[in-house]
């Protein structure tokens, strides 16, 4: 009996070993890879790394998921192409060799969804090739305080729209969230949208330097839903749908509410990250929440400003 009983227990000893080892396996990186989404619409992803979009550091903490910088719409027309975001400066030669892997028509505009480097890091290099980039004002002014290459030469205010063989796209600023410029990007004939960083397969992440908001994020994914979509490219990660965008808001709506309570109750910021409880709404461990914990002082700010 005493046999079976250490038997048994030497078992799950090893089982437990095992999927410790099993989850401590060294992630491997992915290369950059082109997606179809639809009919002369596809998305670039990756490169994948650890850590972060370009891999860990000394400094980074593995969180145990592979990270990618921003996802890049290809609209392919009779006349030529229409690209939302770059990615990093140093993917821009691979993102161009995935374009040319569907198709062999010219790039012709660059539309940008925001600022932030891992999505128009490659401006300056677009520009460098003649082609014109189309972004809202904010992205042009915050790309300039930020020192950044590429600021765009074209941009608007409400909404843009572009037309290049007989497609439509339109650049639709629907308000403050991640950023201040956040840009949403509409294919009408495909009912498809690009939401930049307003969604991302993750917790939304707030750039109060730059003029985003927790409180008015809400509000902005709201004006998102009136638009006929059923398709998202995100701005990070896999193919979402409207549903996706729906569900986020009403956690956003819980986040926004139980820091209010933090607030309300007084809790000292450097316990926060525990008190928000992020697991029941699956915001707990994403490819963005140690991003978003790094400006979780300025969201008890924001919330805190609001409730005196």
């Amino acid at each position: 009996m005493m046999r079976g009983v250490l038997a048994v227990g030497f078992a799950a000893v090893l089982a437990l070993l095992t999927v410790r080892a099993t989850t401590q396996q060294k992630l491997v990186p992915e290369p950059m890879r082109i997606e179809k989404v639809k009919d002369n619409l596809f998305v670039v992803r990756g490169p994948f790394n650890p850590c972060a979009p370009n891999g860990c550091r000394p400094s980074s903490i593995d969180d145990g998921l592979l990270h990618e910088a921003g996802d890049v719409a290809v609209r392919v027309t009779s006349e030529g192409v229409i690209l939302v975001d770059d990615k990093f400066a140093q993917h821009v030669p691979d993102v161009l060799a995935k374009v040319k892997s569907v198709t062999a028509q010219p790039i012709k505009y660059m539309l940008n969804t925001h600022h932030h480097a891992d999505h128009v890091g490659g401006d300056g290099e677009i520009q460098s090739l003649g082609i014109e980039i189309i972004a809202h004002r904010n992205i042009r002014e915050n790309i300039l305080k930020n020192k950044q290459p590429g600021a765009p030469h074209i941009v608007f205010s409400d909404q843009a729209e572009v037309h290049l063989g007989g497609v439509g796209v339109q650049l639709k600023y629907l308000g403050r969230g991640h950023t201040n410029g956040d840009t949403v990007i509409y294919f009408p004939d495909l009912k498809t949208i690009h939401s930049g960083d307003l969604v991302i397969d993750g917790m939304p992440v707030i750039d109060y330097a730059n003029g985003g908001s927790a409180l008015a994020f809400v509000t902005t994914l709201k004006k998102m839903l009136e638009i006929d979509f059923d398709t998202v490219i995100p701005g990070h990660g896999r193919i979402l749908n409207r549903d996706f965008v729906r569900d986020y808001i009403p956690k956003m709506e819980t986040m926004n509410q139980r820091m209010a309570d933090l607030v309300k109750r007084h809790v000292a910021k450097d316990q926060l990250e525990k008190e928000l409880k992020l697991d029941d709404i699956g915001w707990a461990h994403t490819v963005s929440t140690g991003t978003f914990m790094s400006s979780i002082g300025q969201y008890y700010d924001e919330v805190a400003a609001v409730a005196k």
